[in-house]
Parts: C-alpha cells; sequence; structure tokens
C-alpha cells in the first residue's frame, strides 16, 4: 500500500514541475512579435522627429526674413527716409538706403530721383542675421512668375519705403522634398499668405 502512494505523489510532483516550465518562457514567435513591434515604433517615432525638425528649421528661416522685413519698415515709417532688406544665401540684413550699387535693383517704382531726404539726422540702425545653411531660398518678385534662386554671390535687394510700403514679394526656403512659402503683405511685411508641404526623408 505504500508504493502506490509514492508513484502518486512523484506523478503529481512531475506534473507540477511541467506546468512550472511552461509558465516560466516564452516561445520564439512571440519574441519575435514583441520586436517587430518595437522596430516599428522605433522607426514611426524618428521619422516623425525629422520631420517635426524639417518644419521647424523651415519656419525659423523663413522668420528670420519676415522679422527683419517688419523690423527695417517699421524703422523707415519712423525715420521718415528709405530702408533696404537685403537678401543673399547666406544671410538678411538691413541698412539705411543712400544710393544704389551697381547689381540693385530698384524695387519701388516711386524712387525717381534718389533722393532720400536728411538721412543723416538720424542714427543708422543696421541689423543682419545669418541663414541656414541647409534651406534653400527664392524668392518671387511683384509681377513675376519666376522664382530666383539665392546661389552663393547673388543677392536681392528691397526698398522699405518710408510711407510703410515694401513690395509684396514671396519666399519659398525648402530642403530636399520639403518648403514653406511666405507671401509677404505690402503694408506690413507680415505674412499675408503660407503654403507648406513637409515630406518624409
Amino acid at each position: 500500500m505504500i508504493c502506490p502512494v509514492r508513484i502518486h505523489a512523484n506523478m503529481q510532483l512531475g506534473q507540477r514541475h511541467t506546468k512550472n516550465r511552461q509558465v516560466a518562457g516564452f516561445t520564439l514567435l512571440e519574441i519575435v512579435f514583441v520586436l517587430s513591434m518595437i522596430a516599428i515604433l522605433v522607426t514611426w517615432l524618428t521619422v516623425s522627429l525629422s520631420t517635426v525638425e524639417s518644419e521647424q528649421k523651415l519656419r525659423e528661416a523663413a522668420g528670420r526674413i519676415e522679422l527683419l522685413a517688419k523690423r527695417g519698415l517699421s524703422i523707415a515709417v519712423m525715420q521718415q527716409r528709405p530702408y533696404q532688406l537685403t537678401i543673399t544665401a547666406s544671410s538678411v540684413s538691413i541698412a539705411p538706403r543712400y544710393e544704389l550699387g551697381p547689381d540693385e535693383v530698384v524695387s519701388m517704382e516711386d524712387e525717381k530721383d534718389g533722393a532720400v531726404g536728411d538721412s543723416r539726422s538720424f542714427d543708422d540702425i543696421t541689423a543682419s542675421e545669418a541663414l541656414d545653411a541647409d534651406v534653400s531660398y527664392e524668392v518671387k518678385r511683384w509681377r513675376s512668375d519666376d522664382w530666383e534662386a539665392l546661389e552663393e554671390g547673388k543677392r536681392i535687394v528691397l526698398r522699405l519705403n518710408p510711407i510703410g510700403l515694401i513690395e509684396p514679394i514671396t519666399i519659398r526656403c525648402s530642403m530636399g522634398k520639403s518648403w514653406v512659402m511666405h507671401e509677404l503683405h505690402p503694408l506690413t511685411a507680415g505674412v499675408r499668405d503660407e503654403e507648406m508641404s513637409i515630406e518624409k526623408e
């Protein structure tokens, strides 16, 4: 009568060990599934962060031009003398407008005699901002359908009129296939219209 009891106890003990082994482990399929989900999440987060970073850089690049245009126009109205906004591939700047250089273009048709009034009775205010080298810049001028790319050595000069006018230009900043386009308002130099296309790299 003792032997059957021992056999039964041994069988129960073996079943308990078997159950413990089944509960403690993961199957290969489960491990592969979890790793695949982690890889998908990491890829999605990386692409999302890259898209957000591209949008931020493009907005900052366009914002620097808009900010100096508004500041220059405000100064021109306050001092009642023209200022100029100069945009190149690497920088944007404002400065008093005394005379035209040989490669500059008059952007407002009402500048006929080049007179700027008593421009020496005010302190000259100048400012400059560096532009992001990773961003490409294009400008479409008033009454034009062509985009002018700001390549090395080229610049665009806009007159900031003391009566509160600026040529209504459109600026497009692009990185790869992503771009932001701002149309500046002729009375405020602020953004009148914005278009944007941000694509995954």
